[in-house]
């Protein structure tokens, strides 16, 4: 697959690693490689298999494939294949690591199916890094949800799913660790242990990234204003999160929605 586009890598080069998200083929002659970013394929069209660790996944327009970072994966395109990929650097968008750790398949409902496939539909050979910081920040929501379906966690396990779940649904409150140790029935300084082990940061920083990844989609609405965009996001007040925002993107808030060009990816909606 070909390395990150030169533009998408620019807040990578200066030490901010960015995500990159475009349509793929596959040859039909059988390759492998490995790379150090994590990777998420979502199948449109045809089928392809890639064999991890000596399983064999075939990827198709029902399904989708984690290709966790640093595992080695052998590919084969099959009829007239393609996919929507997903390339994740260890540190950009906001997902719990376990849920990164190794290789998973999943399906594509109807409605997600129909949301990936306009995603793919927008424009990507002019792509500002902005915009695939959008569009991966869609898909890593989306997959922390669809993950998270139908998972009910037991007494004695930690409920990752649950968490992410309940820190996404509420961007607008941040929440100190000894409030979501209370409500999800652990000790504060157990919660804060495993929650660092399975989300691969602190609850504080986990969540400001989850609340600046939210700040990269709405600021293609350019009739929502800063200061309402911060408050959507529970900072304080607009100084807070210009702050925060630079020193996540390594630019200002109006920067990086000057940088989306005239052109306002619009979004499907969430499922």
């Amino acid at each position: 697959m070909p390395p990150h586009d030169e533009d998408v890598v620019q807040l990578a080069q200066a030490g901010r690693p960015a995500p990159l998200v475009e349509t793929r083929v596959y040859q039909p002659e059988r390759q492998w490689h490995r790379h150090d970013y994590h990777q998420v394929l979502f199948g449109l069209d045809g089928a392809c298999e890639l064999e991890i660790g000596g399983h064999l996944h075939r990827l198709d327009p029902c399904g989708g494939l984690i290709v966790p970072a640093g595992e080695r994966h052998d590919f084969l395109g099959l009829d007239d294949n393609r996919q929507l990929v997903l390339d994740i650097p260890p540190g950009s968008l906001a997902l719990p690591a376990a849920l990164m750790d190794r290789p998973k398949a999943f399906a594509i409902t109807d409605g997600w199916s129909e949301r990936v496939r306009r995603l793919a539909t927008l424009p990507q050979a002019t792509s500002s890094p902005q915009h695939h910081w959008q569009l991966a920040a869609t898909l890593a929501a989306d997959l922390a949800q669809a993950l998270g379906v139908g998972g009910r966690a037991r007494p004695t396990h930690f409920p990752l799913a649950q968490i992410d779940a309940y820190l996404r649904q509420h961007l607008d409150t941040p929440l100190r660790a000894d409030q979501l140790a209370a409500r999800f029935g652990w000790s504060v300084r157990r919660f804060h242990t495993l929650f660092c082990d399975a989300f691969g940061d602190t609850p504080h920083r986990y969540q400001t990234r989850l609340r600046l990844d939210q700040a990269a989609r709405l600021l293609a609405d350019r009739t929502q204003p800063l200061a309402d965009i911060s408050l959507a996001l529970g900072f304080p007040d607009q100084t807070t999160f210009t702050r925060s925002f630079t020193q996540r993107f390594g630019m200002p808030p109006g920067a990086w929605r000057a940088g989306l060009g005239l052109a306002n990816i619009a979004l499907p909606p969430s499922r």
